[in-house]
């Protein structure tokens, strides 16, 4: 996809792709990511009893690892609100990992985790100048996981350099995407 088709999409659909500005935009991605996280908590404890207790406190304290030149983040902004979220983050030298891509609920199903994901997938290679790029996602996110399939991502096993602890692992699915 080239620049001007997403930008054209992006107008179509009321919203605009950008990198994070941390000096202006930290308080608001990290409300977003800490909606992420304490949402997926919630699910996880709902769907199969487990408590997995998340550090909230630490989220705007994290967003330096996804500032370059080992990361990258972008949100989606509409009418000066920031609405959705995703980052990457390197884990070795060629190879990224997407980490808390989030839309938040109102705006679902307006294709803005394809957005953001097809962004930070050119920003890996162009960017990053990754080969692999990984993630995780729990198990009950099938929207997310039929996103990542549909980009070309395989189901994995656990990765080195994962935050997902050993006794969480059976909840969470694991994918790869060779970008060379």
């Amino acid at each position: 996809m080239t620049r001007h088709v997403d930008e054209a999409a992006e107008a179509a659909a009321g919203h605009r792709l950008r990198p994070v500005r941390l000096e202006t935009d930290a308080a608001a991605v990290s409300a977003l990511m800490v909606e992420y996280l304490t949402w997926a908590s919630g699910r996880l404890l709902e769907e199969y009893g487990v408590d997995s207790p998340t550090d909230l406190d630490s989220v705007s304290g994290s967003l330096g690892a996804y500032t370059p030149p080992t990361g990258s983040m972008t949100v989606a902004e509409q009418g000066g609100d920031l609405i959705a979220v995703g980052a990457l983050r390197t884990l070795t030298p060629g190879v990224v990992e997407v980490k808390r891509m989030y839309v938040a609920p109102r705006w679902r199903a307006r294709r803005l985790g394809s957005a953001i994901l097809d962004h930070l997938l050119r920003e890996a290679h162009e960017t990053l100048r990754a080969t692999t790029v990984r993630l995780d996602t729990c198990r009950f996110m099938a929207d997310a996981q039929r996103l990542y399939l549909a980009r070309g991502f395989v189901e994995r096993g656990p990765y080195e350099g994962t935050e997902i602890p050993p006794h969480l692992q059976q909840y969470w699915r694991f994918f790869e995407l060779d970008l060379s």
